[in-house]
């Protein structure tokens, strides 16, 4: 694919993607153009418009949004006999004293619950510390459920670690929890279902190359990318996304779980060039 070719199909992309309405578009316009003019081979350049037409991209802007709907998605029979909702951010223990998206979702939600008709009767409490749920005095009433949020799960290590540490107070069993989030990837989201914790988000996203392509074109894409992530300094730690997780989503900051090609910045000649999604420099307002 000639590089002119490939620049005006990125143009239509973002167009139909509606991403020229964001504040970072022009940055991540360029980037992509800096990094097609650096591939060495044009079924490159094809795999990564292949991704971009699959790749979410969800602004600070349209979080609100994001987590009304998610919340309101959520079936009112299982809302009907509720209180009182207690909201908890997923996070590992060693992250309790850190700030994370899903603090910041969290508050947001307190801010937006007017919104959210299904939830006009039922108060809303923020627990923030781990200690608080596995103390022995904490337990929830029939008429509670306990909400774990967060932007985005990935490999699900995170909600992993928080529902392990939560679990240690018997009392909150995986009927009483509730996991809602912005985005998923869909394999850890059926996972979680599986195991009877209801779980509510507003996208499902399916494995970049993985879950769209059957051998042998499966493998000559992954290699494809291999390749490319040989231009990344580090981009082996990460390959093909954490955990191999084929990401393809950027939310107030891209998750490791994206392909690192779009995050990681990529050098040629000796010189570093910025990724489109950058984990860095690209901020949303």
């Amino acid at each position: 694919m000639e590089i002119v070719e490939a620049i005006k199909k990125l143009n239509k992309i973002i167009k139909v993607n509606e991403w020229s309405e964001k504040d970072s578009d022009n940055f991540v316009f360029d980037s992509f153009c800096e990094l097609f003019l650096h591939l060495d081979d044009n079924k490159k350049v094809e795999l990564i418009l292949e991704l971009v037409e699959r790749y979410l991209w969800v602004s600070y802007n349209e979080y609100q949004t994001s987590i009304v709907k998610a919340f309101e998605s959520i079936e009112i029979s299982k809302l009907i006999s509720l209180k009182k909702i207690y909201l908890f951010p997923i996070i590992k223990p060693e992250d309790t004293r850190k700030i994370k998206s899903s603090h910041n979702l969290i508050y947001l939600i307190k801010g937006v619950k007017r919104l959210m008709k299904k939830y006009n009767r039922i108060n809303f409490e923020i627990i923030n510390q781990f200690e608080t749920l596995k103390d022995a005095k904490f337990h929830l009433n029939c008429d509670e459920a306990l909400f774990l949020v967060d932007d985005y799960l990935g490999s699900g290590e995170t909600l992993e670690a928080c529902l392990f540490e939560i679990k240690q107070n018997k009392t909150i069993t995986n009927s009483k929890i509730v996991v809602i989030l912005i985005a998923s990837q869909n394999e850890i989201f059926e996972k979680i279902e599986s195991e009877g914790i209801s779980i509510y988000t507003n996208y499902r996203l399916r494995k970049g190359i993985s879950d769209y392509n059957f051998s042998p074109a499966l493998e000559e894409k992954k290699d494809l990318m291999i390749e490319m992530e040989k231009m990344i300094p580090g981009g082996s730690h990460f390959s093909l996304g954490y955990k191999q997780s084929e990401g393809l989503i950027t939310l107030i900051r891209t998750p490791d779980n994206t392909f690192p090609i779009f995050w990681k910045q990529h050098r040629k000649g000796g010189k570093k060039f910025d990724a489109p999604f950058s984990r860095e420099e690209l901020i949303e307002s």
